[in-house]
């Protein structure tokens, strides 16, 4: 187990992952992904899971978009 200093060391701890957890809902809820799989990441891994999340909502716009809609058609 960890050993920490003091105690206001954890409860900030857990106050940011708690409020990077909503946070992340959120924007996986304005995306269109599944808020419980990512509220659920965020709250495990905290905020390093944003890049990951940010890979994924833009791949998942790749995929609803398709691979044709860059090039242009003559």
């Amino acid at each position: 187990m960890l050993a920490f200093a003091n105690v206001e060391s954890v409860v900030t701890l857990i106050c940011v992952f708690l409020l990077s957890g909503i946070v992340m809902g959120n924007l996986a809820f304005r995306a269109g992904l599944g808020i419980k799989r990512w509220t659920l990441l965020d709250l495990l891994i905290g905020p390093v899971a944003y890049p990951l999340f940010n890979t994924h909502k833009h791949y998942a716009w790749r995929r609803s978009v398709g691979k044709s809609s860059g090039s242009l058609k003559c």
